[in-house]
């Protein structure tokens, strides 16, 4: 009896034990949350906590796994040897650190936890999702570029960086300057992976007229694909290092540029006629101030005498200006013809005074006699000459007109004033004072015009308003017009435009009896839609009203000079399209309304279709149109004896295309015209143009054909010329002077140049920011610069240096010695300590490694470490302090000792303490909470 109830206890225990062990096996009772906060995805380290619950009636030992995709990287120590008593909770910390390298979408983080035997026991899996990020970037690797032989190539190196998460596609473009072709583009493209860098080379040999300039530079841009997005840009300059140069400004300034160029030509007219013509332009500086000369002179084959125009000297000296020669002057009155002319500005400007006088014949060497013609002089005075938007100026003109016999007097102003960068006016008033002495006749005059724009909230507002009394001698003689433009964006991208025009014209003359007047007025209004896809549409519609009687002779009516009137309505549908890749474009109008001509009172119809389409380097339009919409053409076709209503047909094609880099352009067009005025005229030309950087040469040819009834008029034309470019300056008004520096080698740094010091042969010093080599003899040359202020600016060379200087230059000749004193160099390491047990995961590096060297607390020069982990540098005698920049450092990476002082002395070598680099170590942080 007791060995049976032995063996029941026995059984119930080995039970018991089984399911205990089974239990604890198989994580019965065990339990895994993965908790995240509210900014779970947001930030480089997600943060979470794994709360652990044990409810078996055992004790739990076991260990969390953490997998995580590539980019990421646990920071937490996986929880080895995790012990959770019966009934107990454990929560543990943990972090990830999602690298720059990370993948963008959705990325997979999973959680293991296995038990003592390693058979898993839970698992959990969270998302984490990243932004895409195509951040790039673009340097060059040399900055500056020293050019020491004109016949090696240039090494252009762009490097482009991907700091995003996904691989991209680029293309580099490289702008290469040509002095008188503008620039030459070279395209490089490549794919750069997460994280890594590329470098793109381009080599090229710079052009003859580029080696003669100081210094210029190459720009390069990085662009993203496919959408040719920008994502950065660098500049390298290119430093000509010859020991004799002239000056030219590096500023951007076109004003003062000059291209010398000469160019013969010669035209065929047809029917045995030719031109021959020579038009050339070019400049060049003086000592004082520079001389610039522009020429035009053409003749015929004919008896003609040759025909100078568009031909003068000119001489500038400081603010003085002084021309001579052939003078075009339009203030209110044109006056054109030989002459002279004479400009002062101020120096900050601001003031301009300029006067003239001009004898009115049209070629410089024409054997009319002086003053036949007529003449006129002027003077201007303007304030604000150099501030387009806010300027005023006051101007007396006279002129001698023989063939009216008129002395014309005026005096007036117009001004430039902006309120602000939305609404802007101008305006000028004149009154005039006009002599006819044949008819004893002295008549006063006047003309006022003012012009505005600007906007009131979404409506935009401009108008033009001008008014001159009949016998005004100005450009505008008895006008008055009124124009005002109004549009408003309504409804996003909706807008809505309106535009009215009134104007009367009506000029009078003693000695040319016409009496003509026309008036005119025309409205608009419209409604442009929004753009659906590539499609834009646009609707308007049109009242104008001519009434005139300068056509009266035309129409059989000579004598009468009663206005004859027509006036039209219409309506504008206006389609326009362009392709998704912006290479194909065309616009359809059409316009259909009623017109009612002078000799009917009922209205007729009338038509207006034309179309465009653009493709790269074509063009292509078609016009056709029928009823007359002026007076002109309803007139001219009357005069024909056309009974139908009047119609016109016109299609044309045209061509523009560079090849060779831009050296050869085609410019080609073919048209036919066909209407009831012109009857049937086909024609076309080929333009062709090539052009390098010291010659070119072009060949225009035109042909034009007339046929109407029994009437054919055919004409050619054809033209060829060639282009030399000469030696381009860049003019300055002011004095210059020349530069001569003496460099050489001061062993016993004694400032001169005495016994035992030698010359510096093939040293390089910088003015500004122009670097030159001395010669042999040690020698550096620098022609025509303009009197100011220079810098020598220091270019420490190993062994040597020279101190930085101002200089004034006010002389004529110059002359500089500079004295190269010997420097010192100083030499330092860096090197890493750290445990690679218990260090935190990071990236070692040696190069790179950025540090600032002070002199007296003033920031003296940038070092970085090279590939070995070493600094080395070239610097002057003096007492320094160099600070590692902490920010270059690697991540969990730490220096304690960043500031070092060191003293350099001539030829020797100040040694530093090594800047030992730390890393940052594991912190291994457990909470348990549980009972018993």
């Amino acid at each position: 009896m007791f060995l049976s109830q032995f063996r029941r206890i026995l059984f119930v225990f080995l039970i018991s034990f089984i399911s205990t062990l089974v239990s604890a096996q198989t994580g019965k009772g065990i339990t895994m949350e993965i908790r995240t906060d509210s900014k779970f995805g947001q930030d480089r380290i997600i943060s979470t906590i794994a709360e652990i619950k044990n409810d078996s009636q055992n004790p739990f030992k076991g260990k969390l796994s953490i997998v995580v995709p590539k980019g990421f990287r646990n920071i937490s120590v996986n929880a080895s040897d995790i012990e959770i008593p019966a009934g107990g909770n454990l929560f543990l910390p943990l972090k990830i650190l999602v690298n720059s390298n990370a993948g963008f979408g959705e990325s997979k983080i999973e959680f293991t936890l296995t038990d003592s035997q390693n058979n898993v026991i839970k698992t959990h899996t969270i998302s984490h999702t990243i932004a895409e990020n195509n951040s790039m970037a673009i340097s060059t690797d040399i900055p500056v570029i020293y050019m020491s032989n004109v016949n090696d190539s240039i090494e252009i190196r762009a490097r482009v960086s991907n700091l995003g998460n996904k691989k991209q596609n680029v293309t580099v473009v490289f702008k290469i300057p040509e002095t008188n072709q503008g620039s030459f583009f070279a395209e490089q493209k490549g794919s750069i992976s997460v994280q890594k860098d590329s470098v793109f080379t381009y080599r090229f040999r710079p052009s003859v007229n580029m080696v003669k300039i100081p210094q210029f530079s190459v720009n390069v841009v990085g662009f993203r694909e496919p959408d040719k997005e920008i994502f950065g840009n660098s500049t390298v300059s290119i430093q000509n290092n010859s020991s004799m140069q002239r000056y030219r400004s590096l500023e951007d300034n076109t004003l003062n540029y000059n291209k010398n160029s000469i160019t013969t030509s010669l035209r065929y007219l047809g029917r045995e006629s030719y031109l021959y013509q020579i038009i050339g332009s070019g400049g060049f500086n003086l000592p004082s101030g520079y001389v610039a000369i522009r020429g035009n002179i053409y003749k015929t084959n004919g008896p003609e005498d040759p025909v100078v125009n568009n031909t003068f000297i000119t001489y500038k000296r400081e603010q003085n200006e002084f021309t001579l020669g052939n003078i075009t002057k339009i203030i209110e009155v044109s006056l054109y013809g030989r002459g002279a002319e004479y400009a002062f500005t101020s120096a900050d400007k601001d003031k301009k005074l300029e006067f003239g006088f001009i004898d009115q014949s049209f070629s410089l060497i024409d054997r009319t006699r002086f003053l036949k013609l007529g003449y006129g002089f002027y003077v201007r005075g303007t304030l604000g000459a150099s501030n387009a938007a806010r300027n005023i100026s006051a101007a007396y003109i006279f002129k001698s007109d023989p063939f009216e016999k008129v002395k014309h007097n005026l005096l007036g102003t117009d001004f430039q004033y902006a309120f602000n960068k939305i609404w802007k006016m101008s305006g000028k008033l004149f009154s005039g004072i006009s002599m006819y002495e044949s008819i004893n006749i002295t008549k006063p005059s006047g003309a006022v015009e003012t012009q505005y724009s600007g906007s009131v909230k979404n409506i935009n507002l401009s108008g033009n308003y001008s008014f001159s009394t009949n016998y005004y001698p100005g450009n505008q003689r008895g006008i008055f017009q009124v124009q005002q433009n109004i549009s408003s964006s309504i409804f996003n991208d909706k807008s809505i435009y309106a535009n009215i025009m009134v104007s009367n014209f009506s000029p009078k003359f003693y000695f040319f009896d016409n009496n003509l007047e026309t008036n005119s007025s025309r409205l608009e209004t419209g409604f442009n839609f929004p753009k659906r896809k590539n499609f834009g549409l646009s609707i308007s519609l049109q009242y104008q009203n001519e009434n005139s009687n300068t056509y009266n002779s035309f129409l059989g009516l000579a004598q009468s000079r009663d206005l004859k009137e027509m006036s039209a309505r219409r309506m504008v549908e206006r389609v326009s399209w362009s392709s998704p890749d912006r290479k194909h474009s065309s616009i359809l109008g059409i316009e259909t309304g009623l017109v009612n001509y002078p000799d009917s009172d009922a209205n007729q119809y009338q038509m207006r279709l034309t179309g465009t389409y653009a493709y790269k380097w074509l063009n292509f339009q078609y016009i056709y149109q029928y009823g007359s919409y002026y007076l002109s053409e309803f007139a001219f076709s009357k005069l024909l004896g056309v009974n139908s209503s009047y119609e016109k047909s016109s299609a044309s094609a045209f061509v523009t295309h560079h090849m060779f880099h831009g050296k050869l352009s085609i410019n080609s067009g073919l048209s036919y015209t066909e209407d009831t005025l012109y009857g049937k005229s086909p024609s076309g030309f080929v333009n062709l143009k090539y052009a390098k950087e010291q010659y070119g040469f072009y060949l225009n040819s035109s042909w034009f054909n007339y046929s109407l009834n029994n009437f054919t008029n055919n004409l050619f034309t054809i033209e060829a010329g060639v282009t030399i470019n000469l030696r381009s300056n860049h003019l300055d008004p002011g004095k210059k002077s020349n530069i001569k520096a003496f460099v050489y080698y001061d062993h016993n740094n004694n400032n001169v140049y005495d016994d035992g010091d030698e010359k510096a042969a093939g040293y390089i010093i910088m003015i500004n920011n122009v670097s030159f080599k001395t010669d042999d003899n040690g020698n550096v040359e620098y022609r025509a610069i303009p009197y100011n202020k220079y810098n020598l600016r220091q270019v420490i060379q190993q062994g040597w240096y020279y101190d930085e200087a101002a200089f004034d230059v006010t002389t004529h000749n110059h002359s500089l010695e500079i004295p190269l004193h010997q420097n010192g160099t100083v030499h330092g390491k860096v090197s890493y300590d750290f445990d690679a047990k218990t260090s935190l995961d990071f990236d070692p590096k040696l190069a790179a490694i950025a540090f600032d060297v002070y002199k007296d607390d003033i920031l003296v020069r940038h070092i970085i470490s090279d590939d070995n982990g070493e600094i080395i540098s070239f610097i002057e005698s003096g007492n320094y302090k160099i600070k590692l920049n902490e920010n270059s450092l690697p991540a969990n990476t730490y220096c304690e000792n960043v500031l070092q002082e060191f003293n350099v002395e001539p030829g020797k070598i100040a040694e530093l303490s090594p800047f030992i680099i730390k890393v940052k170590e594991k912190k291994i942080r457990v909470k348990k909470f549980g009972s018993q």
